[in-house]
């Protein structure tokens, strides 16, 4: 799971974009984009994260800098070099993100918009 990874797609909006940097110390730096009429609505969270079985937990301390502690957990369905895929267990919604580059910046919004 140690890795940069890139998927699309959030419970309240499909066009949503993300992108979670999993550092090997079990850290998480994690950017989120909406595009809301071509323009970008950028934020952040870190926290940790830990699989155990097929669960991975991702615990939130900070957004966009500010502390708000959340726990989140996942049921990991499947995970491969270059992608895999897991479910956000309290909405049973589905995710599926792709390895990238760790320079691999967020694509603009008028990519999706």
């Amino acid at each position: 799971m140690t890795g940069t990874w890139f998927g699309y797609g959030q419970p309240d909006s499909k066009d949503s974009m993300y992108l979670d940097h999993f550092l090997a110390n079990g850290q998480l730096h994690s950017q989120f984009r909406d595009c809301i009429k071509g323009k970008p609505y950028d934020s952040t969270e870190d926290g940790t994260w830990s699989v155990s079985g097929n669960i991975l937990t991702i615990k939130i301390a900070q957004h966009n800098g500010i502390a708000m502690p959340r726990t989140d957990t996942y049921r990991l369905v499947s995970v491969t070099a270059q992608g895999f895929k897991d479910v956000y267990l309290p909405l049973n919604f589905p995710f599926d993100e792709r390895r990238v580059e760790d320079s691999f910046k967020m694509p603009g919004c008028q990519l999706v918009s």
